[in-house]
């Protein structure tokens, strides 16, 4: 799914942790123990997907989706020497030359 804001995307955050956590059959209270993140934070997070770093990081840890979260922050591979080069663009000078 992609959505077209970032709302949209806290969105899909909050509906991935909380759907994870029911398929999981994890009450709110042991996934607070697993995670080491307060009930309200996690009903928040779940509510409106709008945490810190470090909370979402422990949360999908702790529903054992780390690796979900991982694998959207690596880097795509270049396909070929076209793409490597594509990569490499000499960016346009920001101001005029000093005059001498």
């Amino acid at each position: 799914m992609q959505s077209s804001t970032p709302s949209d995307s806290l969105q899909a955050i909050a509906r991935f942790i909380k759907t994870s956590r029911l398929t999981a059959n994890i009450t709110l209270e042991e996934l607070a123990k697993r995670s080491g993140v307060g009930i309200a934070t996690l009903a928040r997070v779940e509510k409106r997907g709008v945490c810190s770093t470090d909370t979402l990081m422990r949360v999908f840890a702790a529903l054992g989706r780390l690796d979900r979260l991982l694998a959207v922050l690596t880097p795509d591979e270049p396909g070929t020497i076209a793409d490597l080069r594509a990569q490499h663009v000499i960016k346009p000078r920001q101001r005029a030359r000093r005059k001498k």
